[in-house]
């Protein structure tokens, strides 16, 4: 039986890396006493360090008052064995994503944790359901999956497998917004939502470029959309290995080949191949000097000659659509449970331009039929990914989107 938690639950974090400290941070600035546990007490005192450094760099940026960084850092303790985390309420493991060092991770967690705890993974697409195996007791167990910077993004997918108990959902959720942040919940899908539709959007520009697109034009049509990066320039943040993997893990999977990232793994492969790997590997859509702005690497033309130059307005509308046909698809398959989870998905998760209102929304306002005779052409010209479904025909005949939508598919 799970205990309740209080209005202030202790929280525990496993995993002390980029997003397992932010999480940290954003428990601590909200005034939940925080212990950070690492391999051993020496990984855990550096850990502590990290997160003092990355305060301090926060105070000298103007981001928050060198009195608010100490009174946070007073809410925070290394821990010097696992066995801390018998007190604490929810235990967040935010390891590197990979299944067996997650699973390895949330057996420790278990074997420590008091019975009553509430235990998640913070992952950004690893099935729920697979990770539960790790457990003797599943039911308490569930995904919740940050953005980073944790301490500046708002939204929270709360992920639930098949053996995650309502309870669970909901001691979670009274978790997430004693957090100061926005919960949906999701159903236990590859991808989850935000994953699964940034990807169609990322992979369709990728499709782009590899039919011969210039790729000034795909960045140009993304901006002229509302977005403030273009598409590769996202992909070479994210880094393109990182996007290879996992494609390759979803086929070793045995998923269903729409989510193995078919449109993207041979333009991807055929830049790293090249050595192009992004950002953090010196370079891969883009050029980074060390002075002067970034541009896009001048190998492009000769990697992906350019045979099409298409209007920049036909590029946006692509990309506009193939998001927002994998968010009504998401609806559809009942990933989510309503629309307006899916529009603050897309604004507080994915960068979607504000003055749409969210992913949904700018559907509605294109006009629902008008949508679909756009899906409709994209399918003739493009392949059936855009191809609307008799649901989406369906909501086109009535000229709306419900608000809340119940799925009849398991």
């Amino acid at each position: 039986m799970m205990r309740e938690a209080p209005d202030d639950p202790r929280v525990g974090i496993l995993g002390l890396g980029l997003m397992g400290l932010g999480i940290a941070q954003a428990a601590a600035a909200e005034g939940l006493r925080v212990t950070l546990v690492g391999r051993d007490a020496a990984s855990a005192d550096k850990g502590l360090s990290r997160l003092t450094m990355q305060l301090r760099r926060q105070v000298e940026r103007g981001r928050m008052s060198a009195d608010a960084a100490t009174t946070l850092l007073g809410n925070v303790e290394a821990a010097h064995d696992d066995s801390a985390l018998g007190e604490c309420d929810v235990v967040i493991e935010s390891v590197d994503e990979d299944r067996e060092v997650k699973i390895h991770a949330l057996r420790r967690i278990e074997a420590a944790a008091s019975e009553g705890a509430l235990i998640a993974t913070n992952t950004s697409g690893l099935p729920i359901g697979g990770l539960a195996r790790a457990f003797v007791r599943p039911e308490r167990f569930l995904g919740l999956h940050f953005f980073s910077p944790v301490e500046r993004m708002r939204l929270v997918e709360v992920v639930h497998g098949v053996a995650t108990s309502a309870e669970a959902v909901r001691i979670a959720l009274a978790f997430v917004a004693r957090l100061g942040k926005r919960p949906i919940v999701v159903r236990d899908r590859p991808g989850f939502f935000t994953s699964r539709v940034f990807a169609a959007y990322l992979d369709e520009a990728l499709a782009m470029l590899g039919e011969g697109t210039p790729a000034s034009l795909i960045e140009e049509a993304a901006i002229a959309n509302g977005r403030a990066l273009g598409p590769l320039a996202v992909l070479d943040e994210v880094g393109l290995r990182l996007n290879v993997q996992q494609g390759l893990q979803a086929r070793a999977d045995g998923l269903e080949e729409r989510f193995c990232r078919p449109l993207a793994l041979p333009v991807l492969s055929r830049m790293l191949e090249r050595g192009r790997g992004g950002r953090r590997d010196g370079g891969g859509f883009y050029d980074y000097p060390d002075a002067g702005a970034k541009s896009l690497w001048s190998g492009l033309a000769e990697a992906f000659p350019p045979a099409l130059a298409p209007d920049r307005a036909a590029l946006a509308l692509r990309l506009a659509c193939v998001e927002a046909r994998e968010a009504l698809r998401c609806l559809e398959e009942g990933v989510i449970a309503s629309a307006d989870d899916a529009d603050a998905a897309s604004l507080l998760g994915l960068g979607y331009p504000a003055k749409t209102g969210g992913v949904l929304a700018w559907v509605e306002s294109f006009g629902l039929p008008a949508f679909v005779e756009a899906c409709d052409q994209l399918a003739r010209n493009h392949g059936s990914r855009f191809a609307p479904s008799p649901f989406l025909r369906d909501l086109a005949d009535r000229g709306e989107i419900p608000r809340l939508y119940k799925p009849t598919a398991p």
